[in-house]
């Protein structure tokens, strides 16, 4: 699975990977409260108060990142998040896509993050900008015909 997390029992926190651009915001909601509002006989407008949140670090954190390339293939922020709140997280968003996808993950140590982060370098996400000298169907004016 993408969202294992190995040997994590014994860490207080772990090192959650984020490969999206500009990170994400993890909240945690109360499954009482959920369940309250959806049983709710008039629907509630109002949004869900997390009971906790955790802002990931992005892949345009990393200290490899230069805007001027905007380079994001093999980059992800790297952030400690407290392993109850990651579990009960997972545990609350088990068909997340990124979360499937690995587009996040958590590792107990800093160095295993770092070292799974480099064995899904080459893996893209989806969400790198275009290489400027190979846009799909432009032609450079230098190499226009006539």
């Amino acid at each position: 699975m993408a969202h294992a997390v190995s040997s994590a029992r014994g860490a207080e926190t772990l090192t959650v990977v984020c490969r999206l651009p500009s990170g994400l915001v993890l909240d945690l909601y109360d499954p009482e409260d959920l369940r309250a509002r959806a049983g709710s006989a008039s629907p509630v407008m109002a949004p869900p108060v997390p009971r906790a949140s955790v802002r990931l670090a992005g892949a345009r954190r990393d200290a490899r990142f230069h805007a001027r390339d905007n380079r994001l293939l093999g980059l992800a922020g790297c952030t400690q998040v407290d392993a109850a709140f990651w579990e009960a997280w997972v545990a609350q968003n088990p068909g997340y896509l990124p979360l499937k996808n690995g587009l996040i993950f958590a590792q107990a140590r800093a160095a295993d993050a770092e070292a799974r982060l480099a064995e899904c370098a080459s893996e893209r996400t989806g969400l790198e900008g275009l290489d400027p000298n190979a846009l799909p169907g432009v032609t450079p004016a230098h190499a226009d015909p006539g």
